[in-house]
């Protein structure tokens, strides 16, 4: 009977060793370092005749000492020299207008509406295309007939007027530019009202990456 205790016990003390026992594996760990996450951009400089790749550029368009029919032409050129691709551009414009009113106040008061814009163009968008007497871009088109609705666009007109949505953008990395032309032209009825009056124009170029904004 002592035998038979005992040798059970042994086999108890057997099982509780091995219940208890803690194996060995093997393992290898490794980490993935140096893990940097870094936002792109999207910045837009412009050029004219005389500025280069710059933030904004000034006086574009400059004609101090216009007479009737003497016309005024300038270009700004848009690159991306960001590392992101656009979706498009907007070209906005608002009219600062200083009149002298000499020498008859009252008379053509505003020489933006004087000033009329005979070539306007993005890339390969002529602005001032027209279908069956309409202007081919809505912008346009509803800057025309919140004005006169003559079929010409004058300063006055583009005070105030965003054109959207347009899908020529310069590429990134600088790859491409595009180009805006204008060129205003005093009309030759403007009346004796307008001399020595100017308007300052600023036009507002705005590179968007994507089509919501």
């Amino acid at each position: 009977m002592k035998k038979i205790l005992g040798l059970t016990i042994a086999i108890v003390l057997i099982i509780g060793a091995v219940a208890g026992a803690t194996w060995a594996y093997f393992s290898d760990t490794e980490a993935s370092s140096g893990n940097v996450f870094t936002a792109g951009t999207l910045t837009l400089k412009l050029t004219d005749s005389d500025e280069t790749d710059q933030d904004g550029v000034t006086a574009s368009w400059s004609n101090t000492n216009m007479a009737p029919d003497d016309t005024c032409v300038g270009w700004v050129d848009l690159k991306n020299v960001g590392t992101i691709g656009a979706d498009h551009v907007e070209i906005s414009f608002a009219n600062t207008v200083d009149n002298v009113t000499y020498p008859t106040p009252g008379d053509d008061t505003d020489i933006s509406d004087s000033l009329i814009v005979t070539v306007m163009s993005y890339g390969a968008t002529d602005f001032l295309a027209q279908t069956g007497g309409d202007f081919d871009n809505a912008d346009i088109e509803a800057a025309d007939n919140a004005g006169n609705g003559d079929g010409t666009i004058t300063l006055d007109e583009l005070d105030g007027v965003t054109i959207a949505n347009l899908t020529e953008v310069p590429l990134a990395n600088g790859a491409s530019v595009v180009r805006f032309d204008m060129t205003v032209q005093l009309d030759s009825n403007t009346g004796d009202g307008n001399q020595g009056d100017s308007v300052t124009t600023v036009i507002t170029f705005t590179l968007n990456q994507d089509v919501s904004q």
